[in-house]
């Protein structure tokens, strides 16, 4: 084949090559690094400290065992720190001070009194969840090698709207941004709370979701 014509060739197949998955915020988004937003978020707010409940501003001091049982519900707080942390005073907090256990399966009975309340808690308060997607993630080539983690916290209004994404952990590559973008062009349920159990409608409220994909680790 000619050297002109093996050129063209070439240009047209890279010019019918599938595109890969979007690594840059959405028109109208603003970047600043692991950070992007809609111009107009209150981004104190979108890119808070979640990692624990001492960050969060919302750890008690009360006993040990009311601290520790916090702690076991990290996950749950970081959904909406003063959200859970006023159901958790008003209808659970209690229950954690007289149920210390005193036996010889400390443990065991700790663990059982925090995951019962925990299964209760969602009675009053029901956070956001990530819609699955039917479309796969598909990795680009030039990426197949990139072994790692990446974790994305996604703010959500009350209509349950993406408006804020921030890199938590990543791998250096395209993967981190690709993932962003995923994870506030994704749908999520609705979050919110509600004055008693048993009570059939809730208001809406803001939320943080935590988004993972893991790439190359079997």
């Amino acid at each position: 084949m000619r050297p002109a014509l093996a050129a063209l060739v070439l240009v047209l197949a890279a010019g019918c090559a599938e595109p890969g998955p979007p690594a840059a915020p959405p028109e109208g988004w603003t970047a600043d690094g692991g950070r992007w937003w809609v111009p107009g978020t209150d981004t104190s707010a979108a890119f808070r400290d979640l990692s624990t409940i001492e960050g969060m501003g919302v750890a008690r001091d009360g006993s040990e065992f009311v601290r520790w049982s916090q702690e076991k519900m990290t996950d749950l707080y970081r959904t909406n720190p003063e959200v859970v942390d006023s159901v958790f005073g008003a209808d659970f907090l209690v229950v954690v001070e007289d149920g210390v256990p005193s036996g010889g399966n400390y443990g065991t009975e700790a663990d059982a009194l925090v995951k019962s309340v925990k299964a209760d808690f969602f009675q009053r308060y029901n956070p956001a969840q990530t819609v699955p997607r039917t479309d796969p993630l598909v990795v680009p080539d030039s990426l197949a090698d990139v072994s790692g983690r990446v974790a994305v916290q996604v703010y959500l209004t009350p209509d349950q709207e993406p408006v804020a994404v921030e890199l938590l952990e990543g791998t250096g590559t395209t993967l981190d941004e690709i993932t962003m973008r995923r994870a506030i062009e994704g749908e999520y349920t609705d979050a919110w709370v509600r004055e008693g159990a048993g009570q059939s409608r809730g208001v809406n409220v803001p939320n943080w979701v935590r988004v993972t994909n893991t790439f190359g680790i079997r």
